[in-house]
């Protein structure tokens, strides 16, 4: 008689751990399509630091060439990825995510749920990394959390030896 009460049990608690399974697997309701477009990444800035003069001078200046750092042991980066949307609009979980390498090595990584965008459109992303810097950077971002997310990369030569 126990062990028949047993088994009834045992056999009550598969059905419904079986039947909470079964329910679970049904189909979702999809999530709401997002209103706001998507944004877009319109542009990495990229200022070197000095920590002997303390200035920032821009890496990629307009209309010259690219600045090249070799045996610069005190040059640290200042990054502004800039994200740009509709003013005034905001969607969770919609995230710039900033992956900074020296080499092969990850220096600064950032996931930063984006902002609302400012009059002009735009939601700026700050990054600073530090120096020294012996490899070529690499500065890689993307937006996830949305249909598009179109990475953008740019690279800042570095070089140490003799």
């Amino acid at each position: 008689m126990r062990s028949f009460l047993r088994l009834t049990a045992i056999a009550a608690v598969i059905l419904s751990i079986g039947m909470t399974a079964a329910s679970a697997q049904k189909t979702r309701p999809k999530a709401a399509a997002s209103k706001t477009p998507d944004y877009a990444i319109t542009s990495i800035e990229v200022m070197s630091y000095s920590s002997t003069t303390g200035k920032l001078e821009n890496v990629f200046p307009e209309g010259g060439e690219p600045k090249s750092f070799f045996n610069d042991l005190d040059t640290s980066l200042f990054i502004w990825v800039f994200v740009q949307g509709e003013k005034g609009t905001f969607e969770a979980g919609r995230m710039a995510n900033v992956v900074v390498t020296a080499g092969k090595k990850v220096v600064a990584s950032r996931n930063v749920q984006i902002g609302i965008p400012n009059e002009d459109g735009f939601y700026i992303v700050p990054v600073f990394v530090y120096g020294p810097l012996c490899s070529e950077v690499t500065i890689t971002a993307k937006l996830t959390g949305q249909k598009t997310s179109t990475p953008t990369t740019v690279k800042v030569p570095f070089l140490c030896g003799e």
